[in-house]
Order: C-alpha cells, then structure tokens, then sequence
C-alpha cells in the first residue's frame, strides 16, 4: 500500500473517530481543517458558510490574519463562485497569485459543502506545498468536504431537537400558570374600574390608580405573550380601529411609565386612517418596545414613534437614542429566550411580537448603531 492510499484510509478513520467524540461544532470544524493542512501538506485551511448574500469564515488552520470579520460576496472569487454554482474549483500552479480568500494563494482547491444539494458554505484548500493538488489530494478534499457538511447538518438537528424539547416543556408549565394569572389579573382590573367610577372626582387617587392599571395591562400582556407563545399560534380578534385611537392609548400608557424618568416621548404621524388589526395584541407590540426602551435609555433620552400612510401601508418607526444593539445581535433579537444581557424580560417579547406582526400580514425589523440609536420598523397593510 503506498503512502498516498495509507493517508487517505488514516483520514477516513480519523475523522470517522471525531465524529463521534467531539459533539461542538468549533471544536470539530477546527479540527477537520487541522487534520485538512496535515494530511494534504497545504499551508491554510478554511471553512466558510453562508451567511446572507456573503460567505464567512467560521474555522481556519494557517490563517496568518484575523478572519472574524472577513467576507466574500456569493459571486465573488474564486470561494464566491463556488458557493454560488455548486461546483468544485481546482487551481494548480497559477502564476498570479490570487487574493480572494483575504490572503495570496498560488494553488488552490475551493469545494462547496452541501446538504441535501443545498450549498451552506466552501471549504477552501490554499497553498499546496509543491504546488501540484493530485487525484488523491481531490478525493481527500471532497471527502473532507462532505463530512464538514455532514458536521454541521448534525449540529443544527441536535441544536433543534434541543429547542424543541426545551420548548415543549416551558409550554407545558407556563400554559397552566399563565391561564391561572390571567383570570386573576382580570378580576383585579374589574374591581380597579368600579373604583375608577368611584373616584371621578379625585384626580390624586384616580392618578394612583391609571398607574395600577397601565402595569397590570405590561404583566396581562406578558401572560398572553407566554400563552401565544407557548401555543405557537395567534389568534387574532380584528376590528376595525382609528391610527389616532392607537397612538392616543400608547401615548396614555406612555406618559404613565414615563412620568418619574427624563425620558422624552414623542409621536407624529401624517394621516389619520382606519386600520383593520387586533387592537389589543398591536398594542402589546408597542408596549414591549416601549419597555425595552424604557430599560435601555436608563431614565434619560428619547423615545420617538412615527407613522407614515400611503394607500397600501402604515409605517411605523420606533426610535430611541440608547445605546444601541450590538451588531452581533442584531440578527437574533427575534429569537425566543434571546435576552442580550438585559435585567428584566423573558426574551419572549419581540419573538411573539413578530409573530403578531406577520399574523397581520406585516413586516418588523429592527436597524442600530451601538452607542447611537435602535429603530424597529413596522410595516402594517390598511
């Protein structure tokens, strides 16, 4: 047997080994490509995986420079291009070097990794060390390829499968206690309006008593966002509701949470409309990003919504001048349980917000500048 075929058979046993021992997706991927650069005598090694219209780089071996924030286009280079057709791209000997993998590489072999034909990344190969990629060194590189794909299609099943049972079991006990907190917030509210009636002409005590309630509606909505949540279905009781009887009843909930903070609020809008929405759920959305906001400017700042009308939509933008969301996070401020470090919540919030947004055939998203401002953009049809 020569030292190629035995190469080749030690690689398949190897990684066949990992496999099985390392369950986190890093460590098995840095050591893939480790084991890559060994056995095919290359000087770099990376993985890059899809992310949006761009690829990244999530493990490296031989990789002389900081590659956390490195992208490539899907299109791009040499990597662009093979995310983008699915095809391998095998390079031998070239006498430019090439710059698209963020270093020069004289040889190289670019190999998309696939899921069920579903391309979710590249594995780059640079540098052969005589500068020559054989058959052999092809049917490593594929095979490596494959089993990086297979790692990660793995994780993300194993990382499901874990969120669903996680999920199963919150929704088991918070159903039944949400349901048994509800009930009891309702009757609290009932006896609160039969003494509003009985205190018309108190504006101290009434003022004591519009605080009651503004808090009981932010627990009554935290109750309900457990109960849709758990349920992972919103039901919507629609009407039809004036966008100034909306913006009135936030701007009333507002000043209230407001009143002991040097927090400016404040709203504009173009046109008055009739929308046709589930008034209460649309207002739990406002008064969890209301909240947020609340937390984020620590009692100082601003807190501005606006709203523009055309004949199809109303556009919402909820703005503050906090600190901003990290970029990092931004994409996973919608993701159940995600708290970013924040004190209070459950981080169920904005998941169940853009749940109701999209139950109204809608649109949310969130845009920030860390140690700027956070914006949430709505997007509701008329």
């Amino acid at each position: 047997m020569n030292s190629k075929n035995k190469d080749f058979l030690d690689i398949l046993v190897e990684i066949s080994e990992i496999m099985n021992m390392i369950t986190d997706i890093d460590s098995l991927l840095k050591r893939i490509v480790e084991l890559a650069k060994e056995y095919l005598q290359v000087q770099r090694v990376s993985v890059m995986l899809k992310e949006g219209d761009c690829l990244k780089i999530v493990a490296g071996a031989g990789l002389n420079f900081d590659y956390k924030d490195f992208k490539v286009k899907i299109g791009d280079g040499a990597s662009g291009k093979v995310a983008q057709t699915g095809e391998p791209l095998i390079i031998n000997e070239i006498n430019e070097p090439n710059k698209d993998f963020g270093y020069q590489a004289k040889s190289y072999m670019c190999i998309p990794l696939k899921v069920k034909e579903k391309v979710i990344g590249v594995l780059n190969i640079t540098d052969k060390i005589d500068d020559y990629f054989d058959e052999n060194d092809i049917k490593i590189g594929k095979y490596l390829s494959s089993q990086c794909a297979l790692a990660i299609e793995r994780y993300n099943l194993y990382e499901e499968e874990k969120r669903n049972e996680k999920l199963a079991l919150i929704g088991k006990f918070t159903s039944a206690i949400a349901h048994d907190i509800k009930n009891l917030l309702n009757i609290v509210q009932g006896y609160l309006e039969l003494m509003e009636i009985e205190i018309e002409d108190n504006p101290d005590i009434k003022e004591y008593t519009d605080s009651i309630i503004t808090e009981l509606k932010l627990i009554h909505g935290l109750t309900l966002d457990i109960l849709d949540f758990s349920k992972r279905n919103i039901l919507l009781k629609k009407e039809k509701v004036l966008l100034s009887e909306l913006l009135n009843l936030i701007t009333k909930h507002a000043n209230i949470m407001l009143r002991f903070t040097e927090i400016n609020f404040e709203i504009y809008y173009n046109s008055d409309i009739e929308l046709f929405i589930d008034k209460e759920k649309i207002f739990r959305v406002f008064m969890n990003l209301l909240s947020n906001s609340i937390e984020a400017l620590n009692e100082k700042g601003l807190i501005k919504l606006t709203v523009e009308v055309d004949d199809k939509l109303a556009v919402f933008e909820f703005f503050d001048n906090g600190p901003g969301i990290k970029k990092e996070n931004i994409d996973k401020i919608f993701d159940p349980f995600f708290t970013a470090g924040k004190i209070k919540g459950t981080g169920l919030g904005l998941a169940v917000a853009k749940e109701i947004i999209q139950a109204h055939g809608g649109e949310i998203g969130a845009d920030s500048v860390e140690g700027e401002y956070t914006k949430f953009i709505i997007k509701l049809p008329i």
